[in-house]
């Protein structure tokens, strides 16, 4: 028992830096490169750079006012768990926006438009893995779409997030009156998406292959022990034979593609096999949960 608690205070303690962290590094790519130059990732932060901009409003002062009533209604649809890691990363990066500016080396150094997409959309992306990491957001648009998500029909987390930063940066686009920006920050907001992708489920993406066989035992056996991998296997029947089949189904790495092709003509020439990608195993052989 005693062990379960101490480990639970870990996780609480290793979840708090990851949003300490999380939060200033979304503060640092926003400061250095995407800020001076009117660009966003959308979300919150895009409103606020428009305030920013026209009414000299603080950016960590408008995040703030734009995630009150949203983190209201959150409370309520959502529950208090879900709130109080959001308000404390959203707290933070308000905090550190206002803390960190960093107007000497903004000024003295500014970097082209492309130059600050690229490593402001890296450090923002990596700043929001750790943030997701420790099962936090930052507000804004994810709060935003989770609301959505939760009332509405719409059964699509990802395309409500997309139609969410489209609008944000349009709004952009019409408010600064320069399509680069919001081009900018289009390619911008690519790249983060895709550290989180990176982040979360690796570069090396993992196979399931399904192979249907009547030499079942020797398919197996060379899964088994030449490629050290498990498999499921279910029989079934065909459509038009109408005779028996067994189908084997393997979790694989991308490497080991070449060596399970080679079992199967190998044992089986006759074989159908097909493969499909997914983007993350946990479990025995692969990640640990």
């Amino acid at each position: 028992m005693k062990k379960i608690e101490n480990n639970e205070y870990l996780k609480i303690i290793i979840d708090i830096l990851l949003m300490i962290v999380g939060s200033y590094l979304v503060s640092l790519g926003t400061n250095v490169f995407l800020l001076p130059h009117k660009m966003t990732t959308g979300g919150a932060s895009g409103i606020a750079t428009i305030l920013y901009y026209l009414f000299d409003i603080p950016m960590g002062v408008s995040i703030v006012c734009i995630n009150i009533p949203l983190f209201i209604i959150a409370f309520f649809v959502l529950g208090l768990k879900f709130n109080l890691k959001t308000i404390f990363s959203t707290a933070l990066l308000s905090f550190f926006l206002e803390a960190f500016k960093y107007e000497t080396l903004v000024l003295e150094n500014t970097t082209d438009l492309f130059t600050s997409c690229v490593f402001g959309g890296l450090l923002v992306g990596l700043g929001l893995s750790l943030v997701l990491k420790a099962g936090a957001s930052t507000g804004g648009s994810d709060l935003l779409a989770q609301l959505i998500y939760k009332k509405t029909s719409i059964q699509n987390l990802s395309n409500i997030l997309v139609c969410i930063e489209i609008v944000i940066i349009s709004i952009i686009i019409i408010v600064f009156k320069d399509l680069n920006i919001g081009l900018y920050s289009i390619v911008s907001l690519f790249i983060s998406s895709k550290v989180i992708d990176v982040i979360f489920t690796g570069v090396y993406y993992t196979k399931v292959v399904t192979i249907i066989t009547k030499k079942t035992d020797k398919v197996i056996d060379a899964i088994l022990n030449d490629l050290k991998r498990g498999a499921t296997v279910t029989t079934s029947m065909g459509a038009h034979s109408k005779e028996e089949i067994t189908t084997i189904t393997c979790i694989i790495t991308r490497p080991q593609i070449a060596k399970i092709k080679e079992l199967i003509r190998q044992n089986d020439s006759n074989a159908i096999m097909y493969i499909t990608t997914v983007n993350e195993a946990v479990g025995n052989g692969f990640k640990s949960f």
